[in-house]
């Protein structure tokens, strides 16, 4: 009686092992799905804009069907924000990889900067798809609060490095918060300038004064 019991207790486990792999394995491929449908939208709202792809044109980029498109993303908002979010999270996540073993904070302002300074080379499309979105602020609150949290993120994350510098004696007593909204907006303001014309000014010799004038507004002069 007992071995009998044991036998059954050792087949309802491995079933309900079996519906956890198989739920597992359901969700890695919904995750790898959504991934790949997300990369695709990225390039199509990057060649197309805002106001001119269809759900179908992220189907055919994905190379899935447009009935999955929908399975996925309820509708075109809901794909649009999921992208947006996905942007923000790559690049924070991006940023915490490199500085994660630097304590100087000096160190890690120049690393700030860099990969600010680098977007407009490494990532110019984000740029474009972020000028995008920002048309949709007035209209679309969703939109509008995702934004308003990535450029939060910026200065939290700047004042985070600011706070430090002056705590241990490297950086000027300041008001950290001000200051890296000070900060954020020159360099943001620089790319969008250029990207708008490329012409307009020398980026890299721009950005190069820019990066002195922030380390010189809050190195302790020795």
């Amino acid at each position: 009686m007992a071995e009998r019991k044991k036998a059954v207790n050792t087949k309802v486990a491995a079933k309900r092992h079996i519906k956890l792999n198989r739920a597992q394995r359901g969700k890695q491929i919904a995750s790898m799905r959504k991934r790949q449908i997300t990369s695709a939208a990225y390039e199509v709202i990057a060649q197309k804009g805002y106001y001119n792809f269809t759900m179908m044109d992220i189907a055919k980029k994905a190379g899935v069907s447009s009935g999955l498109i929908h399975h996925y993303f309820k509708d075109k908002e809901n794909m649009l924000v999921t992208l947006l979010r996905e942007m923000q999270q790559n690049i924070s996540s991006s940023l915490e990889r490199t500085i994660e073993s630097v304590v100087d904070p000096k160190q890690k302002l120049e690393i700030y900067i860099d990969q600010a300074i680098g977007v407009v080379e490494a990532e110019r499309e984000y740029l474009h798809i972020l000028f995008d979105f920002m048309t949709q602020i007035k209209f679309n609150e969703r939109m509008r609060r995702i934004l308003s949290k990535l450029y939060l993120n910026y200065r939290v994350a700047w004042s985070a490095v600011l706070k430090e510098g002056k705590d241990k004696g490297i950086f000027i007593e300041m008001d950290e918060y001000f200051m890296s909204t000070i900060f954020v907006s020159a360099l943001l303001g620089v790319m969008e300038q250029y990207v708008v014309d490329n012409a307009a000014f020398p980026y890299a010799e721009y950005a190069v004064k820019v990066k002195k004038y922030i380390f010189d507004a809050v190195l302790v002069k020795q």
